[in-house]
């Protein structure tokens, strides 16, 4: 296909820009992910630019597969492709490739959720003798934080951060464990490409980056140092759809682009071509709410019908979840609409408080339901950790957090106790948490308690990979199956962990199980979408961006959840979050809310304890109004 066939005038210009930096303003459902493909296709057929002076980077694995396969179906399978990948994968990648400076630990891989909850929080509040857990957690969130705002680049930050005996334990165990953590990755290489440890533009003479909006500081210092080397920066994204300020993303990063890149070429894409029309103009309605957005002259394009927009209220969330039930009944039987055509979104939805009675009437009605809290929940199970960790010392037989994983969930009798005599062990002998494990299995009496122990399951470990060779790992899905049945007894979880494997060997360009491993472990995990077909999907309305559904239905739309317990600048986070779980729909939209929530419910939002429940001001006296959803079933 031509890179031109069939693009609208905006996307042709947007397309086929070269010359200058540019910003690619692209609102909802307007061909943004199109426009970086033909703009790909542009550059290598009508510019001979070779795919390998080409990078694109994406914000979630998600959207790097699906422009991936987009530019490998437009230029043939067996052609070159340009390195797409997300921002962090590529800052793991290029840190493995080239790093060998003194800040980090040999052998690094990046502590999922799980090992940074389960292993690094509770060693360090040993060491630190912290009374409680949220005292260490609060501090690695500030740590966290003082990379994505660069705070840590201040000269004397060591001195201001709250407790500097924290940092030093932190120090410590990283280099014993070898690993970073995930938020920590980008601020690693913008400081090694500071420090000049590393090279990132060599050969790279065109730059996309996708979803602009959600970068924080840090992340537009990579970009920035990037872009200073003749490489020729194309941005795309939307100030309105500027979710993620829990991480520190800023809509003012492509509100200021064309001050941070002087002489920048503006590009906008102005045709909707998923919502139609109330559903657009609702949307704007909510997102004109904000008077710094950057105005967009947004429109359906031709064939768009009126669309439905309801606003329902009912009493409690009994009647809630039964009339949830009923559109979706309605809406599959009455409108033709596929089960994985509707979305069913929640602000958040801890231990299924929202998703369970919604979940419960949709089976009462014989619907098929999927509630993804999070894609990769699976390997948090105890089976399902086991044998990611074997996976694991298959890639690295001295991953040390594995090693240490294995050791404290397997039944085995090396307790707390044994762990941290391990430790101490490796910390007062100078070595690394695998070093301190060979040393007492060759020597069970050099520590005075659980040597033996540690001794009989370093060996019962190893000999689970000792029928395993190269030749095994040729066909990497057929391995990892086999693998599975081996090792993973309860057959529903198997399905489940082989679906997320298999779904990422799928979706990416993986080589070998080290890549695989990677590409899992640089996700974003519950904030990945993760469509199941064949039925309804409910979802968190972070977890719905860059999706779409013919019908979307958004649950518990209350001033109590949107904005909840936001202030100052978070007050507009959650308003575009609203923007964006509006536009996910294409021809039905519905927006839920109740007057009373009892039980768990009633113990959940920015009133916590009090029944009582408001619709969001965001939608409050809007241009739609709020029904008796009771009165609006009935006339279905």
């Amino acid at each position: 296909m031509a890179w031109d066939d069939d693009l609208n005038n905006d996307q042709l210009d947007a397309a086929s820009h070269i010359g200058n930096h540019a910003c690619l303003l692209s609102g909802p459902g307007t061909g943004k992910t199109l426009c970086l493909t033909r703009r790909i296709l542009y550059l290598i057929e009508e510019e001979n630019v070779s795919p390998s002076e080409i990078m694109a980077l994406t914000f979630t694995r998600a959207a790097a597969a699906e422009l991936r396969n987009r530019v490998r179906s437009e230029l043939g399978e067996d052609s070159d492709i340009p390195h797409i990948s997300t921002l962090h994968s590529f800052a793991l990648r290029t840190i493995l490739r080239q790093f060998s400076g003194s800040r980090l630990p040999q052998s690094i891989r990046i502590a999922d959720d799980y090992e940074e909850r389960s292993i690094i929080q509770e060693d360090l509040k040993r060491i630190l003798n912290a009374e409680k857990i949220s005292d260490v957690r609060q501090l690695l969130n500030q740590l966290s934080s003082d990379w994505e705002t660069l705070t840590a680049d201040d000269p004397d930050w060591e001195q201001r951060f709250p407790n500097p005996a924290f940092l030093g334990a932190w120090r410590e165990h990283r280099d014993i464990f070898s690993y970073i953590l995930r938020s920590e990755l980008v601020y690693q290489l913008k400081h090694a490409i500071d420090e000049e440890e590393i090279q990132v533009t060599e050969n790279i003479r065109y730059l996309l980056v996708d979803e602009y909006q959600d970068l924080n500081a840090c992340d537009l210092g990579v970009i920035e140092r990037i872009s200073s080397s003749d490489v020729e920066l194309y941005a795309a994204g939307d100030d309105d759809q500027s979710i993620y300020g829990f991480r520190y993303a800023n809509p003012d990063g492509i509100r200021g682009f064309h001050q941070d890149y002087y002489g920048s070429e503006p590009l906008q894409l102005r045709e909707c071509m998923r919502c139609d029309r109330r559903i657009l103009d609702f949307g704007l309605y909510v997102a004109r709410q904000d008077p710094r957005r950057l105005e967009k002259d947004l429109c359906c394009c031709s064939g768009a019908e009126d669309g439905e927009v309801q606003i329902l209220r009912f009493p409690d969330q009994t009647r809630e979840a039964a009339g949830i039930a009923r559109i979706c009944e309605w809406l599959i039987d009455e409108q033709e609409i596929e089960p994985q055509q509707i979305l069913i979104l929640l602000r958040s939805d801890r231990h299924q408080q929202f998703s369970g009675p919604i979940r419960e009437a949709l089976s009462s009605r014989d619907i098929p339901v999927t509630a993804i809290a999070n894609p990769l929940a699976a390997l948090d199970e105890l089976e399902g950790r086991h044998f990611l960790c074997l996976l694991r010392l298959l890639s690295n037989s001295r991953d040390h957090l594995a090693w240490r994983t294995l050791l404290e969930i397997r039944r085995n009798g090396v307790g707390q106790v044994a762990l941290s005599i391990l430790y101490d062990l490796a910390r007062d002998n100078g070595q690394s948490f695998y070093g301190a494990i060979e040393s007492v299995s060759a020597d069970p009496g050099i520590i005075r308690y659980g040597g033996t122990r540690i001794q009989n399951e370093f060996e019962s470990i190893n000999n689970i990979f000792s029928n395993i060779d190269e030749d095994d790992l040729s066909d990497l899905a057929e391995f990892i199956e086999n693998f599975a049945t081996e090792q993973i007894e309860n057959e529903d979880l198997r399905s489940e962990i082989l679906r997320i494997f298999l779904r990422v060997l799928e979706n990416g360009d993986i080589d070998d199980l080290d890549q695989l491993l990677r590409t899992i472990n640089v996700s974003l995990e519950n904030n990945e979408q993760d469509m199941e077909s064949g039925s309804v999907n409910i979802m968190t309305m972070h977890q719905a961006k860059g999706l779409s559904a013919d019908a979307t239905i958004i649950v518990a739309a209350e001033d109590e959840y949107v904005p909840g317990r936001a202030t100052g600048s978070q007050i507009g986070d959650e308003r575009r979050l609203l923007y964006v779980s509006l536009t996910r729909a294409r021809h039905f939209l519905y927006i839920t809310h109740c007057q009373r929530r009892t039980g768990r419910q009633s113990h959940s939002g920015r009133t916590s304890g009090s029944t009582r429940r408001n619709l969001t001001q965001f939608l409050s006296g809007g241009p739609i109004r709020s029904r008796s959803g009771v009165s609006y079933l009935n006339s279905l």
